[in-house]
């Protein structure tokens, strides 16, 4: 599920609860570590998504956008570690939606800068394109399990209409991206098997979400503990057929070559996707401890040391974007095999 189904939240009939922004911090957590896991890893490949339609066709323009990234980033950390302090739960949710898109273009971004800048090393050959892009059809996978995870981690009072219609929507549009994406594939296989293990995985997925879609109008319908529990019982066999498919689609004949990089280029590309792993792992933290702040608060104890904690954690995220943005920015004169001892941490 898309984090911003906070925002079709928000008319639920009951009043706030600390509850949502755990799961606000659980959701945004879950998408940033499964887009740092896809990208910021030893193969080298490049990245094809929404936030690099400006900036992806060269290094420098990718360096330039993620030194902004930086920027915006190490701001909203301390904005967020104020209204936490001052206990603005709907600021806040808002806030970390913004965080997580924010890093997850932070990530997309770093990971193509370093492919691009590996192949700017003499003796880098580029990646070969296979006939599925991994993380496009991971992320659409991620997407559809936190969007049935909603109905297990919500309240049902907290399951308004407007919210049901968004879930129903998403995973509708997720699948018909995967179709899209695995039935090209399918086309493109001259083997038997292979092609006809995709029309049917594709036919299993599209019969599990029609009875998971019909469950979810019902629910939308008569609001109750029984149909909420169908929801989430038919909401398994879907997920589970889903990461059959995708496991399918990523296996190794599918997915093209990365890029072959000598030592160096090895170096170079290693030492940005480090900077932006670097990065995401402080975020990480930061969001943790929210959450962290928000079950003591629900649970009636005082959280201790909120505020010398938060400023310290939004001090790391800053540092380690400053130390991102140093290395890139000087890349042209630094001796970029070895930048991670030439800049310590305030």
């Amino acid at each position: 599920m898309d984090c911003n189904q906070w925002e079709r939240s928000q008319d639920s009939p009951i009043a706030y609860r600390q509850s949502r922004l755990v799961y606000v911090c659980d959701s945004c957590k879950t998408k940033i570590q499964h887009v740092a896991d896809l990208l910021l890893c030893y193969d080298a490949r490049p990245v094809d998504t929404r936030s690099l339609s400006t900036c992806g066709e060269s290094f420098e323009k990718c360096r330039d956008t993620i030194i902004a990234r930086t920027k915006g980033l190490a701001i909203l950390v301390h904005e967020l570690q104020y209204l936490v302090r001052l206990s603005k739960d709907e600021e806040v949710g808002r806030g970390l939606i913004e965080l997580c898109n924010l890093v997850v273009a932070l990530v997309e971004c770093s990971s193509h800068a370093g492919y691009l800048a590996a192949l700017e090393m003499p003796g880098s050959k580029p990646a070969q394109p296979g006939s599925v892009e991994r993380y496009k059809v991971s992320v659409l996978q991620q997407e559809i399990e936190q969007h049935c995870s909603t109905l297990r981690a919500l309240p049902l009072p907290d399951l308004s209409p407007s919210l049901l219609s968004g879930i129903a929507q998403g995973v509708s549009s997720n699948l018909k991206g995967l179709s899209e994406l695995c039935g090209l594939a399918g086309e493109g296989k001259t083997g038997g098997f292979a092609r006809d293990q995709f029309k049917l995985s594709l036919k299993g997925t599209a019969c599990c979400a029609s009875a998971f879609l019909a469950c979810v109008k019902e629910l939308r319908a008569l609001p109750s503990e029984e149909t909420r529990s169908r929801c989430v019982v038919f909401s398994s066999p879907l997920v589970q057929s889903v990461r059959a498919l995708v496991g399918f689609a990523t296996e190794a004949q599918f997915l093209g070559r990365p890029a072959q990089l000598p030592p160096d280029a090895r170096s170079v590309h290693s030492n940005i996707v480090e900077g932006a792993r670097n990065a995401v792992s402080c975020c990480l933290l930061f969001v943790q401890w929210i959450r962290d702040v928000a079950l003591l608060v629900d649970s009636g104890t005082k959280a201790p040391n909120v505020k010398d904690q938060l400023k310290s954690l939004a001090c790391a995220v800053s540092d380690r974007c400053d130390l991102l943005s140093q290395v890139l920015r000087d890349s042209d004169s630094l001796n970029f095999l070895n930048p991670w001892g030439s800049y310590p941490l305030n």
